[in-house]
């Protein structure tokens, strides 16, 4: 299991078609590509959260088009999909009393190679028991 603290962008939408596209349009005509996406939708709109292969260059083209972004420290987790992965991870962040926020990821078929995305309120902390835990393994 190999992780590291990566740059996560936070755009706020409005929950109305079009959104994404325009958001995504941006990005792509600005050559800035995206490696990791989730959307969550809320009561007074939503989020489009992300991480680009350049979070300032992505953060500048989308405030100059009116956007409210913010940058957060998350953690990339890249492992092996296997039962039981995630609720150990998980496990060993709560006995370490680190809150999780979110999470989010894809897995193409079962056994394959994923790439988890975890926002906790403390990353250094989290980073050092995820390197126990590959230690241990």
């Amino acid at each position: 299991m190999k992780h590291t603290i990566e740059s996560q962008l936070s755009v706020s939408i409005e929950n109305q078609p079009g959104q994404i596209a325009h958001i995504s349009e941006l990005l792509s005509n600005s050559d800035i590509h995206i490696s990791a996406v989730t959307i969550a939708d809320g009561m007074q709109g939503g989020y489009f959260r992300f991480i680009a292969d350049n979070a300032e260059d992505a953060a500048s083209v989308l405030r100059a088009n009116g956007f409210s972004v913010e940058i957060d420290a998350v953690l990339s987790v890249r492992l092996n999909d296997s039962k039981g992965k995630l609720a150990g991870i998980t496990l060993a962040l709560a006995q370490a009393k680190i809150n999780l926020d979110y999470v989010y990821a894809s897995v193409d078929q079962a056994g394959s190679s994923t790439r988890l995305i975890l926002k906790v309120e403390n990353v250094p902390m989290a980073a050092r028991i995820l390197n126990e835990m590959a230690e241990a393994a």
